[in-house]
């Protein structure tokens, strides 16, 4: 892996369950870390769900190896949210890491950042 590829910002984020003034639980997004890694789609599908049509995005974001991601938190990035579907440690060096995400498209979702 080209270490220079690694140019874009993601956040790692969890839900996190927190009590609120009227004692009930709330959840919110804590965010865990933000690091440089390269974000890379890998393919598209649409899947048919109670008869709508739900397009799919899958993407391979690959970072610097950390021991603390796990499959249960998601990753943000330029406003956009990616579920963390896998993470393989390539080549099992600790190293780098390669995470496959999956991101669903809103078709009512005007996109206007070009960066």
């Amino acid at each position: 892996m080209d270490i220079g590829r690694t140019n874009k910002r993601v956040t790692f984020c969890k839900l996190a369950e927190k009590r609120n003034e009227m004692h009930q639980i709330e959840q919110e997004i804590k965010k865990v870390r933000t690091v440089w890694a390269s974000v890379e789609p890998k393919s598209g599908r649409e899947y048919i769900e109670a008869e709508k049509e739900h397009p799919e995005l899958t993407y391979i974001v690959t970072t610097r190896y950390m021991n603390d991601i796990t499959p249960d938190m998601f990753i943000q990035f330029r406003g956009r949210v990616f579920d963390i579907k896998s993470i393989r440690n390539i080549r099992e060096n600790n190293e780098m890491l390669e995470i496959t995400c999956t991101e669903k498209i809103d078709e009512t979702r005007n996109v206007t950042d070009d960066g």
